[in-house]
């Protein structure tokens, strides 16, 4: 009965041996200047090679996986398997979806609208008078003026649909961060401006519910090393604001 029981007790060891080797995936989405799809097909850019070198540091062999931002949301808000997915803003929806590793970046958002045509706002109540607000489908941001009752929402599936409302000259307003604007319209010659700054976001390495705690905790302990060490900015230094830099390196608790 002993020599069972000792059987039974490393049958069952083993089996949570390959149960906590179950390999990760690693999901993002096509946001240049952060990460985008190389002439190669390899996934580049700074934040993805910054979680490219998180991802060797933690010892794990995953590659990166580029998909449509809503279809990668659903699998790692769904999936019975460890998946991160980035870069996830942390809302106080989606606070209990996920478990967290970061901040990874901060953006600073607002409304844009064409320069000549820029009327500034005073404040949010006065943006629900807006004929349209656009944002794309899964945005943060535009959950969190869904949440607040703007019925003035547009949402079609890509940001870069909301640029090019306005460059046709849409009665629109524009939902966007600082880094993302700045991308989408660099190599135009439509000039925009923010109307209205709303707030600053953080963004983070969102895990499914089924990564182990274990995994997420020496993630979190990972990242903080490379932002203490410098190879969190060393990624992103010609690419960022060097002061988002300045604030992102900075090795913060969870919200």
């Amino acid at each position: 009965m002993a020599q069972r029981g000792w059987v039974a007790l490393l049958a069952g060891l083993l089996l949570q041996g390959v149960q906590a080797a179950e390999p990760l995936r690693v999901l993002t989405e096509h946001s240049p200047p952060g990460e985008y799809l190389a002439a190669d097909g390899r996934v580049t850019g700074p934040t993805a090679e910054m979680v490219r070198e998180l991802l060797q540091r933690a010892g794990e062999s995953a590659e990166i996986e580029l998909l449509p931002w809503m279809r990668a949301y659903q699998i790692a808000s769904s999936a019975t398997a460890p998946v991160a997915l980035f870069e996830t803003s942390r809302t106080p929806e989606r606070e209990a979806q996920f478990k967290w590793v970061g901040p990874i970046k901060r953006i600073r958002w607002g409304l844009y609208d064409r320069a000549e045509r820029a009327r500034p706002l005073a404040d949010l109540e006065q943006a629900r008078q807006a004929k349209s607000i656009c944002t794309y489908i899964g945005d943060g941001k535009g959950d969190l003026l869904a949440q607040q009752g703007f019925s003035n929402l547009f949402r079609p599936v890509k940001s870069q649909q909301c640029f090019d409302m306005l460059r046709l000259g849409r009665d629109t307003l524009w939902l966007s961060s600082d880094i993302e604007m700045e991308n989408i319209r660099s190599g135009t010659d439509l000039q925009l401006q923010q109307v209205l700054a709303i707030d600053s976001l953080d963004l983070y390495i969102a895990f499914s519910l089924a990564t182990p705690d274990a995994t997420v905790r020496h993630w979190q302990a990972t990242l903080d090393a490379m932002k203490r060490d410098g190879s969190l900015a060393r990624h992103y230094r010609g690419t960022y604001a060097d002061s988002l830099i300045e604030e992102i390196s900075q090795v913060s608790v969870a919200p």
